[in-house]
């Protein structure tokens, strides 16, 4: 039996890796230590399936104003390796690191590792270190606001 247990913040994982944009909503993401994250990506994610160690990750945490912007790149019939999920959102980078304008808090992360768990859902557990980030303010968006 599953259960919405965790009413999680939605997030926005991107970068851009061999001259391509990748982005994926993830609302599966703990921050395990001061600077430490960890991601859950589940195997569909075509962003998930290129992320790997040593690769260099923009997290940005949206606003409860960026519903649409959710919508937008968590579209599952459309995927990174097929369309730029980004198109028409303001964005800015650092260092192949992508970042949504205007989100709520956003970090530069380093990928630590990728672990394959067995009987987790989930492909990919993405280990991050924070490396720089900042709070914007706002509210956070989270899943319930999404009506799902």
């Amino acid at each position: 039996m599953a259960i919405k247990a965790v009413d999680h913040n939605v997030n926005i994982i991107a970068l851009e890796k061999n001259g391509r944009r990748y982005a994926m909503c993830c609302a599966w993401v703990t921050q395990v230590a001061a600077d430490k994250l960890i991601a859950a990506i589940g195997p569909q994610s075509a962003t998930g399936k290129v992320i790997a160690k040593g690769d260099t990750l923009g997290f940005s945490n949206l606003t409860s104003e960026q519903k649409h912007i959710a919508f937008q790149i968590g579209d599952l019939n459309t995927h990174s390796d097929t369309a730029d999920k980004l198109a028409g959102i303001a964005i800015h980078t650092d260092g192949g690191a992508i970042f949504v304008d205007g989100a709520r808090a956003e970090a530069k992360c380093a990928v630590l590792d990728v672990l394959h768990l067995p009987g987790i859902e989930a492909k990919n557990i993405v280990y991050m270190q924070i490396e720089s980030g900042k709070e914007n303010g706002g509210s956070s968006l989270h899943i319930s606001d999404l009506g799902m």
